[in-house]
């Protein structure tokens, strides 16, 4: 029964509860193997053998899967801790704006170019030659979705406590200079995937962006051709009527165009979908 209910709960989740359920299985199956490695007197660990992301270009031919492993790895509890309360807060504020699956996109291919860009420090920054490393953690993908949203609404306003309300741009140009600063001082490797993380999330948000903008172009250019062709061949006054319709029409898929680019697609009824591939086939 309480299996049962525990699958359920699963399934009705959000994107974000699930992403966040993933790493928290992930982190509890990670030390328990640790925790019978070290009874073992063994120092290894598979978890983080296997699926945490290697600095050596000659370990990829066999683990390319790692650039993708590693961002659901964590080191420690709170390594686990702050990751999951700006992915929590971070991610819902993202669904609520834009879409889960977008959401899904920015997290995975946010850990994908921070590991990236952790590979390529290794392999061409002298300070690293030698030098043996691994990239774990949600980070890179968390600066993806951050940056993202800045991108989408740079002077949305988040109140954080003891300090106040702060536009979203801010907070991010804070969260970069910081992580650019802290290269010296430790973890390089780490602060260096957060910036892979920050360019992917803002390429991805104005590719969507132009890809909504060619979208909406398309829709008033068709409405624009059916309106010349009617008006030729109907009277005047039911060519006025036609070209009342079709403005209202536009109206109507500018208005879920919109929607789409606030919410996601998946905000959409079922009758605005079926109405928008029914405008999209004419």
């Amino acid at each position: 029964m309480i299996i049962d209910q525990l699958i359920k709960r699963v399934k009705a989740a959000s994107a974000v509860d699930k992403v966040i359920y993933i790493n928290l299985v992930v982190f509890v199956i990670t030390f328990v193997i640790e925790a019978f490695s070290y009874l073992s007197n063994d120092t290894s660990n598979f978890m983080i053998t296997t699926f945490a992301l290697p600095n050596s270009f000659s370990q990829y031919s066999y683990k390319p899967y790692t650039f993708i492993t590693y961002g659901f790895l964590h080191a420690n509890f709170i390594h686990i801790l702050f990751n999951l309360i700006y992915l929590y807060y971070l991610g819902n504020l993202f669904v609520e704006y834009l879409s889960s699956y977008k959401f899904i996109v920015y997290y995975i291919l946010g850990s994908v170019f921070g590991g990236i860009f952790f590979v390529v420090s290794y392999a061409y920054f002298p300070v690293f030659n030698n030098a043996n490393g691994i990239l774990l953690g949600a980070s890179a993908g968390i600066a993806s979705l951050l940056v993202g949203l800045a991108t989408h609404m740079p002077n949305y306003e988040i109140n954080l406590r003891f300090i106040g309300y702060v536009k979203l741009w801010v907070l991010t140009l804070v969260f970069i200079v910081l992580s650019i600063a802290f290269i010296p001082n430790g973890n390089a490797g780490g602060q260096i995937s957060h910036l892979g993380g920050a360019i992917i999330g803002f390429i991805l948000t104005k590719y969507y962006a132009n890809s909504f903008s060619f979208e909406k172009k398309r829709y008033k250019s068709k409405s624009n051709l059916k309106m010349v062709y009617k008006a030729k061949e109907k009277s005047v006054d039911f060519g006025k009527n036609i070209h009342q319709k079709q403005i209202i029409k536009q109206r109507k898929i500018d208005a879920i165009l919109d929607k789409i680019s606030k919410s996601g697609y998946n905000s959409l009824s079922a009758i605005e979908r079926d109405f928008l591939a029914k405008a999209s086939k004419e």
